[in-house]
């Protein structure tokens, strides 16, 4: 079903909602989970304006606030826009939808994004940028994925010990040494980090898996406070796990050729 902006699919496997503002897949939840795998602001305007804090925004193709493609809005304009619905595909145990989006001639990028979702008995979630100009084009993505949690004092995140990171808090180089907890403000460049992350909730009594493809960092952040498009304490309720490539490792595409960063999600329960 789509309705406005929003799309709305579901299966005997599960059902998911995607916002056409933003590419933005919104809600992916398997019929056997009673809580939804994505978290989403209470107070989004959704007025295609403003940018939607929660599912998976698409950072693309400027991560942050990077000197890189300095010109381009913060977090780039993939996520400030509207995607084209090129395809949408639903059977008994299968979804597949594909998005599409051209610059604004604006911005003068002779590019293009696609995302491809599939959702079987896991979720599968790909951006493919293609360059079709004749130069060179340097440029930095992450999937700002939003994953709900019962609270940030019953997860562990695994995967990441015995990484460097760049906090990019205070801009220095620190080692884990353990699984992450979070405690209070995190916001972190996990470097050359190509293997999957587990987050572990004791209390909805899951882990979800997070794989992903083409992707050298792994960002991970909670502000420790709520912002605009959250209710009271809903910050508590979340934590982003971000396959990225930024950085010392944004991607350099040559002329006419595509590169293709994506993850896939799975759920299991705790033993």
């Amino acid at each position: 079903m789509t309705d406005n902006n929003f799309t709305s699919l579901r299966n005997n496997l599960a059902e998911c909602k995607i916002s056409l503002f933003g590419g933005n897949l919104l809600s992916y939840r398997p019929m056997n989970e009673n809580q939804d795998i994505f978290w989403l602001g209470d107070l989004n305007k959704f007025d295609n304006i403003q940018a939607i804090r929660g599912g998976i925004p698409v950072c693309w193709p400027r991560f942050a606030e990077e000197k890189l493609n300095h010109q381009l809005p913060r977090h780039g304009f993939a996520r400030l826009s509207t995607w084209n619905l090129q395809s949408v595909n639903v059977d008994e145990n299968k979804i597949e939808v594909e998005l599409s989006l051209s610059p604004d001639a604006k911005y003068n990028l002779n590019l293009s994004a696609r995302l491809l979702i599939k959702i079987t008995d896991k979720l599968e979630y790909a951006l493919e940028t293609t360059n079709h100009s004749e130069e060179e084009f340097i440029f930095s993505e992450a999937l700002h994925a939003y994953f709900n949690i019962s609270s940030l004092d019953n997860v562990e995140i695994k995967g990441l010990s015995g990484h460097q990171y760049k906090n990019s808090l205070d801009g220095k180089i620190y080692s884990l040494d353990n699984d992450l907890k979070i405690k209070g403000e995190f916001d972190s460049i996990f470097l050359n980090h190509v293997e999957p992350v587990k987050i572990v909730d004791k209390s909805y009594n899951r882990e979800i898996i997070l794989e992903k493809q083409n992707s050298k960092t792994t960002v991970i952040w909670n502000p420790a406070k709520d912002l605009a498009e959250m209710s009271p304490n809903q910050y508590k309720t979340f934590v982003c796990v971000e396959p990225s490539n930024v950085g010392d490792y944004c991607i350099k595409l040559a002329p006419h050729q595509k590169h293709t960063i994506s993850t896939t999600i799975s759920v299991q329960k705790l033993k």
